[in-house]
Formats: structure tokens, C-alpha cells, sequence
């Protein structure tokens, strides 16, 4: 199962980019490799987070998720909206292209941010390099380390997203395994000033004060989940993810003085394993 990086939806009455899909990971935390008991599965699940990065109100939607490794031995990931291929091996040195949906902020419940800019779904590139350590034993275990970066090309955003991600996996029961994992993203100004700024326009539309934000530490995340193999083929799993957000993104009065900078993402999901 894995759970969707916690990037906002903002389509008709947002279906949300939530959900723990069988091996759950983190939204902004690594996608999560059990090669030894699910080399491939397909699945979906339900969650609620907020209805935008920094928002409080809060939304429920459904998303996807599926892993594949191929005969060749290259892995397919695509969480919700994230997807990367693994040219790499499955456990040691991974590498590869990577694409994100960043969906937008558009038509929201706060009527106060409805009066700043809007934001439009789009497309981000790039690609990750990361590393994975699967302990055979007695009490074996999954560590995952992986940086991801990727751009919008200026379409929405000038500069680019950094994330580093961390996780672990590790078994409490024959059926049960339980993860966690810690993580952190940095940004470029213009990816603040787009998601976080308030122009001069908007804050005289809005009332909120302007605010031109620069680049740096974005945001800081942590999650735990839990999967639990129902049969051979069929999983089922529960998480909570945590996202607080930092400095220029933190300090911006659409969190401060109508949102929040404590994001919390929690789902559960299905998944169907095949070989």
C-alpha cells in the first residue's frame, strides 16, 4: 500500500490526493518497496487532509496507487499524483525520472482566500536518486533514504522543489507491518511567492496584508502507518501523515491569519497483489 505525497486537489469539489493505498508512504514520504511479499499490486483508498497547502478546512477524496517491477528488473511507482521509475536496482542505489500533479487553489470554502491569486493544476518533472537497505534475519526490516527534485519550468512557478525523504518498514506479526518515516522540503522563492504570496492586488481585494515570501525550508514531515495482510493477495492498511510548515511558507498571513501550519493527512486503503 502506499499512501499519496499530501498535495492539495482543487477540482470540483476536490477529489484529494489522500489515501493509504497498501504500502503507505509519504506525501511529500518515500514510496515503499516490500519486495520480498508484494513484488506488484494495484489499489486505491479514501482520506481527508486540508483543502489546500496551509488551509484548515478540511476535504475527503480517493486516489489510486500501483507498484510493478518489471522483468528486467527496473520498478514502476505511481502514488496518487506522483509517479517515478526506477531505472536503479530494487534494493541499493535507485535512481530515476520522476513527474508530480501540483494541484492548484481555486474556488475554496475561505471566501477571504478566494480574493488572492488563484493557482492552476500543473505539471512538475524531474527526477530522485535515493537508496534502499532490506535486512534479512531474524527481525528484518526496510530502510529507504531518497531526494526527489523536480521543477514546474515557470509554467505556474520559477525554480524548483527539493524534497528529502526517509523511511522504515518493519514486521510486528506474521500478517502486520508497521512504518514510519521523517522528511523535509525545500523551495525556490518563486514556489513560495506562488502558493504563500500575497500581491498588492490581492491584499486589496482580500484585506490580508502583502507578503512577498523568499525560498528555503519549506516544510518538515513525519508519518506512521500499518499494513495487514488480510489474505495472500489482498492488503489493507491505515496511516497519519504530518506536515508543519516553515519559515517564509509558515509565516505567510494566509496560514497565519487564516489557516494553519500543522497539515494532517490520515487514510486507509485496499490493495490487490499479483505477481
Amino acid at each position: 500500500m502506499a499512501i499519496v505525497r499530501a498535495h492539495r486537489v482543487n477540482l470540483p469539489k476536490h477529489v484529494v490526493a489522500v489515501a493509504s493505498v497498501v504500502v503507505v508512504q509519504s506525501a511529500v514520504a518515500s514510496p515503499i518497496d516490500l519486495s520480498n511479499t508484494l513484488p506488484n499490486f494495484f489499489g486505491g483508498g479514501v482520506g481527508s487532509t486540508t483543502e489546500y497547502a496551509g488551509g484548515k478546512n478540511r476535504i475527503v477524496g480517493a486516489v489510486p496507487g500501483m507498484r510493478y517491477a518489471t522483468s528486467g528488473g527496473h520498478l514502476f511507482e505511481w502514488y496518487g499524483t506522483y509517479a517515478q521509475y526506477n531505472f536503479g536496482d530494487l534494493t541499493g542505489v535507485q535512481w530515476g525520472p520522476a513527474l508530480a500533479l501540483r494541484l492548484g487553489r481555486r474556488d475554496v470554502d475561505d471566501n477571504v482566500i478566494n480574493q488572492i491569486h488563484s493557482v492552476d493544476t500543473t505539471l512538475e518533472g524531474g527526477g530522485f536518486i535515493g537508496y534502499e537497505y532490506s535486512h534479512i534475519g531474524d527481525l528484518p526490516y526496510r530502510l529507504r533514504g531518497e531526494i526527489t527534485v523536480v521543477t514546474n519550468a515557470g509554467v505556474e512557478y520559477t525554480g524548483a522543489r527539493v524534497s528529502l525523504n526517509t523511511s522504515a518498514w518493519f514486521p510486528v506479526h506474521a500478517r502486520v507491518f508497521i512504518g514510519g518515516g521523517l522528511g523535509a522540503t525545500w523551495v525556490s522563492g518563486g514556489f513560495n511567492e506562488t502558493y504563500y504570496g500575497v500581491t498588492a492586488q490581492d491584499s486589496a481585494k482580500s484585506g490580508l496584508p502583502a507578503y512577498t515570501p523568499g525560498g528555503g525550508l519549506n516544510q518538515i514531515t513525519s508519518w506512521i502507518a500499518a499494513i495487514y495482510q488480510i489474505t495472500p493477495r489482498w492488503y489493507a492498511g491505515a496511516m497519519v501523515y504530518y506536515q508543519r510548515l516553515m519559515d517564509d511558507a509558515a509565516n505567510s498571513p494566509i496560514v497565519t491569519q487564516r489557516g494553519t501550519r500543522n497539515q494532517i493527512t490520515y487514510g486507509v486503503g485496499i490493495a490487490y497483489a499479483f505477481r
